[in-house]
């Protein structure tokens, strides 16, 4: 660690100078990687954030979509089948309707025969 220069002695607290400089610039150099690494990470961590909301967005919309179409075709379904159900409803009352009609005829047309026999 300690550098010397040929011919020349370091006494210990020069020694132990030199060592306490060197120690000190690779805590700095550790601690300005340590700030790179951290910010780096931080950047990634943004990014895979920002990629899962994004998916997220995405399968959320697809699935929105799906349960939408899903409830169409449910409503156009009970649209269908409601339908059917008035079609049979108006020829059960077109039927009871010439039933009615029918009935009536028949009571005029006994009145009419009343009246003439009276």
């Amino acid at each position: 660690m300690a550098t010397q220069t040929p011919g020349l002695e370091l006494s210990p607290l020069d020694q132990i100078r030199q060592t306490e400089a060197e120690v000190t610039r690779r805590v700095a150099a550790a601690r300005e990687l340590a700030g790179q690494s951290l910010e780096s990470a931080k950047k990634e961590a943004a990014r895979m954030i920002a990629q899962a909301r994004e998916i997220g967005l995405r399968e959320g919309q697809a699935r929105y979509q799906e349960i939408f179409h899903e409830a169409e075709e449910e409503a156009k379904q009970l649209v269908t089948r409601a339908q059917g159900q008035v079609e049979v409803i108006n020829q059960r009352g077109d039927q009871r309707m010439q039933q009615a009609v029918q009935q009536v005829v028949s009571i005029v047309i006994g009145l009419e025969e009343d009246v003439k026999d009276a």
